[in-house]
This record gives structure tokens, sequence and C-alpha cells, in this order.
């Protein structure tokens, strides 16, 4: 680089790399830089300024610099942890790159690694961000706690988790990934195998948890689950919490030292989303002003019946298990990007006719099977919990085509909003999800055409009942 003034010393031993930038284009795209180098304490050798920045990699630098001086931001399959990047140029307040990233996290078009998310937790000044990776771990705490990079997550946001009552996952796994933390950050315990452990490695154990037990809900376990729990670990317990436990466990009504903490979310079916995603939908079906603060507090339950990798990807499987069931929510998860979406048909599924004089109105000629046919309907909608902190809600615009039934698709909203399809007309088997917005408000995900990782079917057959009830709402 040709008359450049400025060396950067990026980074620290054995990691260390020097950068040649020009101070006049550092100063006009970062405020930082135009402080830092106008400072008359700045160290120069032969007319070069000598800048030191030991807190930042060389490769997240190498992103930054680019950017400064090319206007690229090229993040993609180079190794590095975008949280850094994030954090690096909004220390060295280059906004521009921060909304960038922030933005491509929050639609998704970047997937989350593991090291990522607990990057995030971190620093919790990033608000969006940090709500969006505690509704990740939420949502599918196994990403995080059975990842290599658990045991790097700090104890101050462990304990975070542990006191979430979204935390939707059996007490008893909890606990175990606790200890397999807490091993990892003993010094003391250099071996996992604890019959050669001495009392040395318990005590260094106990010291290490002594923040995070008591958000542990021992009262929740079963008597079973909590003898398994705690058979090898009675020793790093807090003093007289074992014995409350078994007491509880005796007479739930015994007065006790130990806080009794709440069972953790609500048992709810399903593999795509939890019971606070499944609250805020029946908030959308009921047309609340204020969603239900928690899945418990609803009027009626939902039901799974239809799960594409237990019973069948295949069209025939869909109208077998959900045809002729009214009041139904898909929730479909897309594949490699994560992103969840789905859409509420107050009405039934239909493939073929159910009754004999059933007229060629609604039948594809004269047959005994539907192709295509539109469905009217006033309360139907489609939606994403992708970004849990701006979940998007998009009802229906054009009535007259809310639903569409055929035997040759799976569930289908509007012409093309959303639906299910064959990826192939003569293969049922193999299905996609494509989404062109046309019959509802918004559209709901970026892109048209997506694999699909997963999807389910639930049914509240209280819900018209309901509606009606509360003041005739038509469907």
């Amino acid at each position: 680089m040709e008359d450049y003034d400025v060396k950067i010393i990026v980074g620290k031993e054995p990691n260390i790399e020097e950068f040649k930038a020009h101070s006049t284009i550092l100063s006009s795209k970062s405020i930082y830089f135009k402080n830092a180098l106008s400072s008359r304490w700045v160290k120069k050798e032969d007319g070069i300024i000598i800048f030191y920045k030991p807190n930042i990699s060389p490769l997240v630098f190498e992103v930054l610099i680019k950017h400064i001086y090319k206007g690229i931001l090229s993040v993609e399959n180079n190794g590095i942890n975008l949280m850094d990047v994030i954090i690096a140029a909004d220390e060295l307040k280059l906004l521009e790159v921060y909304q960038q990233l922030e933005n491509r996290f929050l639609d998704n078009k970047l997937n989350w690694k593991p090291k990522e998310i607990i990057t995030a937790l971190q620093h919790d000044r990033f608000t969006n961000l940090y709500n969006f990776a505690l509704g990740i771990i939420y949502r599918n705490p196994i990403i995080i706690f059975e990842s290599e990079d658990f045991s790097k997550i700090k104890e101050v946001q462990l304990i975070q988790l542990l006191k979430s009552d979204d935390l939707v996952l059996k007490e008893i796994k909890i606990w175990k990934y606790l200890i397999k933390w807490g091993i990892k950050n003993t010094d003391s315990i250099s071996d996992d195998d604890l019959t050669k452990w001495t009392s040395k490695n318990f005590v260094g154990l106990k010291n290490t948890l002594r923040n995070c037990i008591p958000h542990i809900r021992f009262f929740s376990m079963s008597p079973n689950e909590y003898t398994k729990a705690t058979r090898h670990f009675k020793d790093i317990l807090p003093d007289g919490l074992d014995e409350e436990v078994l007491q509880y466990f005796l007479d739930p009504t015994s007065k006790l030292s130990f806080d009794v903490l709440p069972l953790r979310g609500y048992p709810f079916d399903s593999n795509i989303i939890n019971a606070k995603d499944a609250a805020l939908i029946a908030s959308w079906v009921h047309k609340k002003r204020t969603p239900y603060n928690n899945y418990k507090d609803l009027p009626s339950k939902f039901k799974l019946i239809y799960r594409a990798s237990r019973d069948g990807f295949g069209i025939n499987n869909f109208h077998k298990n959900c045809d002729n069931k009214e009041s139904t929510v898909i929730i479909i998860k897309i594949r490699n990007s994560g992103e969840i979406i789905g859409g509420y048909n107050p009405l039934e599924w239909r493939s073929i006719k159910i009754e004999e004089n059933e007229t060629s109105r609604l039948l594809s000629h004269n047959q005994d099977f539907y192709n295509d046919y539109k469905c009217k309907a006033s309360n139907s909608f489609i939606f994403s919990l992708t970004n849990q902190k701006f979940p998007i809600l998009s009802r229906i615009s054009s009535k007259e085509e809310a639903i569409i039934w055929c035997k040759n698709k799976g569930p289908c909203f509007g012409l093309q909003d959303l639906c299910i399809k064959p990826l192939k007309p003569s293969n049922n088997f193999n299905v996609i999800c494509e989404s062109k917005q046309h019959s509802y408000e918004k559209k709901i995900i970026n892109g048209e055409i997506f694999e699909i990782e997963e999807y389910e079917v639930l049914v509240n057959p209280d819900i018209e009942e309901w509606l009606k009830f509360m003041g005739g709402i038509t469907i």
C-alpha cells in the first residue's frame, strides 16, 4: 500500500498482524479513528503513526478494513465469530457494518453458530441480538448445551438461563448439563471418571457450582429422577437441601426453608415451537390486543395431530391425518436456516368429497377429489416466528381465496402465500414449501422456495366455539 501513514498492529501473541492504512481514509469512515489518530499522544516512528489494537483479532480486523476501503462486507465461510465482528465494529464506530450484520442475523440470512449465540448473551447492550439469541436457546436449548462451546459460557449467563421459566428442558437434563459445565470449569478436575475423584475434586466442583445450584428445580423432579441425579453428587448440594427435597416428596405441604421453584414452561407437544410460541399464536387466533402471558392461561389447548417426521412427509400422509379437521395451525421449520413459519386455518382441510351428492362445482372434472378449490375465510392468517422479538403476523386480505383445497398438495394458504407441495408432480413423498405473497397482507419470509426440515399440524377443536362465544367472530 503506497503513501500509507498508519500502521495498525492487531491481535495478541502468537497471532499478531500489521495493517497499513491512511489516516485520512480511516478518519473519514470512523469517528473512533478520527479522534484516536488526531490525539497528541499518538506514537510515531519515521512519520508513521503506530496504533495498537490487541483486543481485535487479525481475521476480524481484515473484514473491517476491507469494508472501510472497498465497502465490501464479506463474512461468509471465513470461520470467524461474526459476533466478534459486530463487537469490533461497535467499538470502532463503524455503524454501517454493525447494522448490516445485525439485520442479517435478525433476518436469519446468517445461521447462528453456538459460539455466536454465547457471545451475544455476553453483550446485552446489543439488545436485539441478545433477545434473539435468548429466543433461539429457549426454543432449542440443545443447540447450546450439546455444543463444544457450552463450557465457555460465563457463569452469569448460565445463571440467567437456569433462572428462566422459558427454558423448556427436563430438569434432570439441565442438572446433567450443569455438572458437565462445572467439571470443565473446575481446575482441580482433570478426569471425568468419578471413581478416580478425591474429596478435593468434589469440593472444587461444589465451589464452582455454588451460585448455580440454587436455580436447579430439584422439587420439580420425580423421586426417581432426583435419586439418579444426585446419587454421586449429594456432597455438593447446599446443606439441608437433600433432606428437604425428600421431605417434599413425602409431603408436598410440609414447611420448607428452600424455595420450591415453579415448573419450567408448560408441557407442549411440538418439536418446532414451545409453549410461549403457542400462546402467541393463540392470541392471534383470538384477536387479542394483549397476548397471553402463558400457554397455561389459554382457555383451551392445542393438540398435535400430524408430525411429518413421524407420520411421513408425503401429501397423502397429511390428508390422511388432517382432512376434515377444523381450526388447525400449521408449523413449518425450514431446512438449513431454521426459520419457523406457519398459518392458521379456521376451516377444515379436504382432498376428496365427503358427501355423495356433492356437486362438481367443488370438484375437478366430476372426479372425487378437489383441485385448487378456493375457500373463503376472514379469520385465517400466516406468520413467522423466526425473530421472537419481532414476529410477523399476516392476516388474509383476499378472503375469497384464503384457503386452498387440493388432493395433490398439502396445506395451502392463499394462491401462493404459503403452500406445501410435491417436489415433483410424479412424486408426492418429497415435499417443498412455497411462499409468494398474493392473498395475505405481508410476506413472511425472504425467498420463494424452501426445503422443509419438519412440519407439524396442531388442532384446537374448541377455538371455533370460543370465537362464537366471544362475540360471533366469523371464520
